[in-house]
């Protein structure tokens, strides 16, 4: 049995299609369904079910998928365990993160770093599905994600760690009401651009302008934070956001105004792992040392007004 055989039926597993299985793996699809069948022949039984239409796994094959994972993890491991000895390190922990959520993972690798010294990591800027994905195939330590999208099952083990602000931003081109906070009517009559539809953190927003009866002016919808954060810079939209989504320490202070949307109901983004992995120590401390971190107090300095630096 070689583990090229158990990553292709992980990939497999994952995709559902043979075709994008291979892709994935870099093998033609001919080579990856004669290397699965002589997987089954080697262990006398059938694994994929090639009878249905749909993509399914025989029961014998459910168990061989386990098992794959199982080593597959292990191997991960050791090499893990290898580089770190190599390197004296402290450890090595994989991290998978949402998009809106990404300038969380600097705040809580300076606390890994406080509190073990020297380490390594991986850090994976996933969509939901294909984290939750990830962790499932042991291919990941730990995830961040909105915690309502979280698997609720005894499989997983979730906390919350903060509740997210989002905020209006726009640059100084607009002409943006004093203070600290801005109606959703006076919001939905600036140029916006919106996360798609899809994605948990635009559903807030949509929530937002719908409680206050307000019909936002959109002008952009995209995937990108990129976009979206190059857009605003540029002056040409302005946007609805989590505060810690944007490159906080790329503007200027004065280049960016951020106000705060009075009645928003934030998400809660949590921490997510398999409650039945055995974890390496270290990944064990990240996930300890994550609950331990205060979070909020970071996100709440981040809301308040940068002064605007004196004009020559």
């Amino acid at each position: 049995m070689f583990l090229k055989q158990l990553q292709y039926l992980r990939e497999i597993e994952r995709y559902k299609s043979f075709s994008k299985a291979a892709s994935a793996c870099g093998v033609s699809q001919p080579a990856l369904s004669r290397a699965i069948r002589q997987l089954e022949d080697e262990l006398g039984i059938v694994i994929i079910d090639r009878k249905k239409k749909v993509f399914g796994v025989t029961n014998e094959g459910a168990r061989v998928l386990k098992w794959a994972h199982d080593i597959l993890k292990s191997i991960s491991e050791l090499r893990n365990e290898v580089s770190v000895t190599r390197q004296a390190i402290a450890g090595h922990v994989k991290i998978g993160v949402i998009p809106t959520a990404v300038h969380i993972v600097p705040l809580l690798l300076e606390a890994v770093q406080a509190r073990c010294g020297d380490f390594a990591s991986e850090v994976s800027v996933l969509p939901n599905g294909t984290l939750i994905d990830k962790l499932v195939s042991k291919e990941l330590d730990i995830g961040i994600m909105y915690y309502d999208q979280c698997p609720q099952a005894k499989a997983f083990e979730v906390r919350t760690l903060y509740a997210e602000q989002q905020v209006l931003a726009a640059s100084r081109t607009f002409q943006l009401p004093e203070g600290e906070d801005i109606s959703w009517d006076a919001a939905s009559r600036l140029p916006l651009a919106l996360l798609t539809r899809e994605m948990r953190c635009r559903q807030l927003v949509d929530v937002g302008f719908q409680t206050a009866g307000a019909e936002p002016t959109i002008r952009r919808e995209t995937n990108s934070l990129e976009l979206i954060h190059a857009e605003v810079m540029e002056g040409k939209v302005a946007t609805i956001l989590p505060i810690l989504s944007f490159p906080l320490r790329v503007p200027p202070p004065g280049r960016l105004r951020m106000l705060r949307l009075p009645g928003f109901s934030p998400g809660a983004v949590g921490i997510v792992r398999l409650s039945e992995q055995i974890t390496s120590e270290f990944a064990s401390d990240v996930w300890d040392i994550a609950l331990n971190t205060n979070f909020q107090d970071n996100i709440d300095s981040l809301c308040k007004p940068r002064p605007v630096p004196p004009t020559a």
